[in-house]
């Protein structure tokens, strides 16, 4: 239990640095949007206005997301109970299946539709069909990636 306390203050001091980064990325966002730099190349100024707004709120909520982390963790670090709680849920073999099998089904459905969405997309815009075959074959290569690292170091 105590090598996963050290695992675990080590992960809040990793979340703390993540939440500097990500807050500064939420003040750029709201910087650029005030000061009219950093436009996007396509688009008017509305979309502009629009895209800075995207990235700050998904900034914030990221954000928020890792002050909560954070929180449960030195929660989790100064009790006993939260921390074997914590450990519990993460160790457990069957929650570690149930989500080795959802993300190996996502990313099977995500290969799937992607390729679909990229053939339909090429009727309407090669630019968007090239993208989307683009991440497909990206996302398929790192598949192959971790398949060979996992079949060897496992």
């Amino acid at each position: 239990m105590e090598q996963f306390k050290k695992k675990l203050m080590a992960q809040n001091k990793n979340t703390i640095i993540g939440i500097i980064i990500w807050f500064v990325i939420c003040v750029a966002g709201i910087v650029c949007e005030a000061g009219d730099f950093l436009i996007p190349i396509t688009g008017d100024s509305h979309w502009a206005s629009k895209w800075h707004g995207f990235i700050s709120g998904v900034s914030f909520a990221f954000l928020v997301l890792m002050i909560v982390s954070l929180i449960q963790g030195i929660r989790a670090v100064k009790d006993e109970k939260a921390l074997k709680k914590l450990y519990i849920a993460e160790t457990d073999e069957r929650n570690i299946h149930i989500t080795t099998s959802a993300q190996a089904s996502s990313m099977k459905a995500f290969l799937i539709l992607g390729l679909a969405a990229g053939i339909i997309a090429g009727y309407f815009s090669m630019t968007v069909s090239v993208t989307i075959l683009a991440c497909v074959v990206i996302h398929s290569c790192i598949g192959i990636g971790f398949k060979v690292y996992y079949s060897k170091k496992l």
